[in-house]
């Protein structure tokens, strides 16, 4: 019992320490020429970022061990079959719970009207890299490999 505590501890806290957005540039844009393209924000509004469900799977797991070892600690016979069976339900559920936190990430959607004539979006992750932007403020584009790599303030 103790060897599945550990490996559920252990799990989470690798889920905790991968689930966090990239801060910056990607190793691969530094001392990388990119195109830049001025241009004024015309919408911004926060998004979420999906995570594609992979804390809800890992937290329904976790609980479900979890609620079920503890669940196996309570009376004995029938009723701690009964008791392992909640404990193990009762814990999915929260794990459950818990894991769709764990996926939701947040994200600023960003509309530049460029300086072109051009309208351009993409969705930049918040984090603590993240520069503060407002509607109608001047702003450079950066595009990398044909992508927008990020949107800073002029």
């Amino acid at each position: 019992m103790k060897k599945i505590l550990i490996a559920s501890t252990l799990a989470l806290l690798v889920v905790l320490g991968t689930g966090c957005a990239p801060r910056g540039y990607a190793k691969s844009d530094v001392n990388r020429a990119m195109k830049i393209r001025p241009g004024v924000i015309t919408a911004i509004k926060q998004v979420e970022i999906n995570n594609d469900g992979v804390g809800n799977g890992i937290g329904v797991v976790l609980g479900t061990a979890t609620g079920g070892v503890l669940g196996n600690k309570v009376g004995g016979g029938t009723g701690k079959v009964i008791a392992t069976a909640a404990g193990a339900v009762a814990g999915g559920v929260i794990g459950g719970i818990a894991g769709n936190s764990m996926d939701a990430r947040y994200g600023l959607e960003v509309v530049v009207k460029l300086n072109s004539g051009q309208t351009v979006g993409t969705v930049l992750p918040i984090n603590g890299a993240t520069s503060p932007l407002r509607n109608g403020q001047a702003v450079n584009v950066f595009y990398s490999r044909g992508k927008i790599s990020n949107i800073s303030p002029r």
